[in-house]
């Protein structure tokens, strides 16, 4: 086992080098594996934004099978042309417009 439960780890550079993506298979201290997903992101020109998911053993091939159904639709719509946003529905209010009373 690698630095802090690190079991495997990939690592994943934008085209254009302002995001990097860390694919960390990590294991607990109970020898539960956990996926986490990390993304390292440029902020300015000193720091970094970082935002991670975990994704835990037991939802694992879930979260595969939902990954790949996401990766085939990418490749079935490549080529396509994209369909054109469906329009927003106009918010329903929340409460009732007020009647006027005699004198205002």
């Amino acid at each position: 086992m690698g630095l802090r439960g690190e079991v495997f780890s990939w690592r994943v550079t934008s085209a254009n080098d302002r995001r990097t993506y860390f694919l960390n298979l990590k294991e607990n201290r109970t020898g539960d594996l956990y996926l986490t997903i990390v993304e390292s992101k440029k902020h300015g020109e000193e720091g970094f934004d970082r935002h991670q998911v975990m994704v835990f053993e037991e939802d694992l091939g879930s979260f595969r099978v939902g990954m790949e159904k996401v990766f085939g639709f990418i490749e079935e719509r490549k080529g396509k042309p994209r369909p054109k946003p469906r329009p927003r529905p106009k918010p329903k209010r929340r409460f009732k417009k007020r009647e006027k009373i005699d004198g205002e």
